[in-house]
């Protein structure tokens, strides 16, 4: 396995430094359905991966990504969720069908883990006051000042898939854009002990949790009786959605430490996932959603260009590298690193000896490639999977 992922995490990096302009990184090396523009979310990923790998070239294109992100935000406070740069204009996106949260919360994140690896003062003097207004715009996200981001249906990455209200994942990065921010500008710190003890009650509801941590307390109260092995996916009023994200965990596990109890349940809902898909493979979402179940009824008709959210599909029950990438970081992060080697080696099983072509996805029914290819995306996964399996990785890259 050592030498087959060592081959495609330089093919990975060969992909990003082509994905790499003098704009940012562009999402795919394909041009379709807008993926020649800087995306917020892909660039900053790309770029995250780029630190990890410290090559200069890799490096600049989360430089000149911020710098492009930042020269279109809105004057309320929102990052672009992307941009196209042109000769006389730029065409900038916020969102077509609605906003987008987590391109605020991974713009930041990237400012930040930027200037804490290069220090590089002129850079951040442009994009430090873009970040602060941007965390003000957060914070109006908040809409109570209990500092819960609540995201739209269709609001963050998993645009074509019913996760709404407060996300796991839109939480767990909003938790760590604040800590990024906090520790470049002490001055400014912001107290999460509280915040962090009410995201790990209420996303892992458990017998014995005083009343005053439990969000919306019945539907808490009936989420303990599922005695999950994982966190749920998002909180509504008066609903716990028990589905398993692997992006939040991902994000989730890199910031929070669980108890021993919540370690072991986690690693047996990975391992026994199996027995249901015949590899040890989280997908992006699980279980998938069907058409007998309600949720179906904002599926089939959520999607901008054609429909992808089949069964075992997409957002619904696809697998994809870069939040296995991600997971595989937030396990060893938890002293897991055994079950992200299990992981890896599954993914490694999949790929081809060469010529992957760093496909957006994988079909849990089928387990054959799918989606856009050649994806910054899937480089990135592979690249955090590398370094979650290093056992002298150092989390301070990422400011954990």
């Amino acid at each position: 396995m050592d030498s087959k992922l060592g081959s495609y995490y330089e093919q990975a990096k060969a992909l990003l430094n082509t994905l790499s302009t003098e704009d940012g990184y562009m999402a795919s090396a394909v041009s379709s359905d807008n993926y020649q523009r800087v995306w917020a979310r892909d660039s900053i990923i790309c770029g995250i991966a780029g630190l990890l790998t410290k090559e200069k070239n890799l490096i600049l294109g989360l430089k000149n990504s911020l710098l492009t992100l930042a020269r279109h935000q809105h004057e309320l406070g929102m990052i672009p969720s992307n941009v196209l740069e042109m000769k006389d204009k730029a065409d900038v996106s916020f969102g077509s069908l609605v906003g987008r949260v987590d391109s605020n919360c991974w713009f930041i994140i990237g400012a930040c883990l930027y200037y804490n690896s290069e220090n590089d003062g002129a850079t951040w003097a442009k994009l430090g006051p873009v970040v602060e207004k941007c965390l003000q715009f957060l914070k109006s996200v908040e809409f109570n000042g209990r500092g819960w981001l609540y995201t739209p249906l269709s609001g963050n990455w998993a645009d074509e898939y019913p996760i709404q209200g407060y996300t796991l994942y839109d939480n767990a990065l909003y938790y760590w854009a604040r800590n990024c921010y906090s520790n470049i500008n002490p001055e400014n710190e912001i107290n999460l002990q509280s915040i962090e003890r009410n995201y790990l009650a209420n996303y892992w509801p458990t017998e014995g949790t005083e009343d005053n941590l439990k969000h919306h307390k019945e539907a808490f109260n009936e989420a303990v009786k599922r005695k999950q092995q994982h966190f749920c996916s998002y909180l509504l009023p008066g609903k716990y959605d028990m589905r398993f994200d692997c992006a939040g965990h991902g994000i989730a596990l890199s910031n929070w430490q669980l108890p021993l109890d919540q370690k072991e349940g986690l690693t047996k809902f990975i391992l026994n996932l199996k027995n249901e898909i015949n590899v040890t493979l989280p997908p992006a979402f699980w279980p998938v959603i069907t058409e007998t179940e309600c949720d179906w009824e904002f599926l089939r008709h959520n999607y901008s260009y054609s429909f992808k959210n089949y069964p075992y599909q997409f957002h619904n029950g696809g697998i994809w590298p870069v939040w296995l990438g991600w997971l595989c970081l937030g396990l060893t992060f938890q002293g897991l690193q055994d079950i992200s080697a299990i992981i890896a080696k599954d993914l490694i099983d999949l790929l081809p000896e060469s010529d992957w072509n760093f496909n957006e996805y994988f079909r849990s029914d089928t387990l054959e490639p799918a989606g856009k290819v050649q994806m910054g995306f899937s480089a990135s996964g592979i690249i955090f999977m590398k370094f979650a399996l290093d056992s002298n990785f150092d989390k301070s890259i990422l400011m954990l």
